[in-house]
């Protein structure tokens, strides 16, 4: 037996050092895997920037797979594999949802699962003013998602679209709400148009008994309200601008109105001529009595309530443009003709002033 001296160090035994390596061994594998798992932890929610903002369809049905490979040929991912484990290990596997989604400059591969995850699908922001057209609301879609103008115009004139609407009316036009709205990359024609005609819905819900007490009905509250809306530039000028009408559709006089000539023959950027006026369409309120058939444009809330509470007390009959935007407003036909021949003669006199005050050459 070897005698211990005080120098000695202990030895363990050969079972325990083997399971001191195998101990060993197995932190350093966990711990390789555990920087490993950090790291593309850390990877993916690493925001990251691209030059450019990417839009990516994502269609009915997709795997998480083909999702995946998708993201990562847009450069949304540099590692499909991770991003279909991220989405396995959060649950969200399953709920992946279609849609067009849009990303960049700056995003982490966690902002875009969760992204698909809630539906976040990419949105412009559509502004549709008061008094715009039809086609002049096309072009705004049209520039915003790149949505159909000849579509949407040819569904808005749509027999088929507009009894499908619920709505009683020769087209579309003026039913559509002049509001501020979000609009989804994806969205159809068909799904815009309703979402604009949800406004005026709720607007003829609401006042629906104001205009039975005037012995009329909504479309024909929203034809008149456009046509305020195409002659007032001022707000405090439309109830009696609508009283006007009134009290000639209340004496079975023609509208005379401008706008509906204008309408009629698809002119809004030149004066009207007398051959204008003699135009047969039953937009003409020049040659036919009582209202054209529908709307000539999208009236605002503004225009609705005053065609439907036109200004008390109000006995004019005419009213001719200012230059200003205002207007003048007169009870009798002599009256309105020598107002028409004031307001000319100062137009005239303010352009030889202009002339006058240009220096010689």
């Amino acid at each position: 037996m070897r005698k211990r001296y005080r120098g000695d160090k202990p030895r363990l035994p050969r079972r325990s050092r083997a399971w001191f390596i195998r101990e060993f061994i197995l932190v350093v594998v966990l711990g390789a895997f555990l920087l490993y798992a950090l790291g593309h932890v850390v990877a993916f929610r690493s925001t990251r920037e691209i030059e450019h903002r990417v839009v990516v369809e994502i269609p009915e049905g997709a795997s998480v797979g083909t999702i995946a490979a998708m993201l990562a040929g847009e450069g949304l991912t540099v590692a499909p594999r991770r991003f279909v484990l991220a989405a396995r290990i959060l649950g969200h596997e399953e709920s992946l949802q279609a849609g067009s989604y849009e990303f960049g400059p700056r995003f982490s591969e966690m902002d875009v699962l969760v992204a698909l995850s809630r539906g976040e699908v990419a949105v412009r922001t559509v502004t549709v003013p008061e008094g715009f057209r039809a086609e002049q609301i096309a072009r705004l879609f049209d520039a915003a998602v790149g949505m159909d103008p000849e579509e949407f115009v040819r569904l808005v004139h749509d027999p088929t679209a507009v009894a499908r609407l619920g709505f009683h009316a020769p087209s579309l036009e003026g039913y559509l709400m002049p509001d501020t709205y979000r609009v989804e990359l994806d969205m159809t024609v068909g799904e815009a148009i309703e979402m604009m005609t949800w406004g005026t819905r709720r607007v003829m819900e609401r006042y629906s008994s104001r205009a039975e007490s005037l012995s009329m009905t909504m479309h024909e509250i929203l034809t008149l309200a456009s046509i305020v809306e195409s002659e007032a530039v001022f707000n405090s000028e439309r109830g009696r601008i609508s009283a006007v009408y009134h009290n000639r559709l209340r004496n079975s006089w023609r509208l005379e109105a401008d706008p509906t000539v204008r309408y009629a023959k698809g002119v809004y950027h030149r004066k009207l001529y007398y051959s204008d006026l003699r135009d047969k369409s039953p937009y003409n309120t020049y040659r036919n009595k009582g209202l054209p058939p529908g709307p000539i444009c999208s009236p605002g809330t503004a225009s609705i309530v005053a065609a439907l509470r036109p200004q008390e007390g109000i006995d004019d009959y005419f009213f001719v443009a200012n230059g200003d935007g205002t207007h003048t407003f007169t009870r009798t036909f002599r009256e309105h003709a020598a107002a028409k021949q004031r307001i000319a003669r100062e137009r005239e006199e303010r352009a030889q002033f202009s002339l006058d005050a240009v220096p010689e050459q």
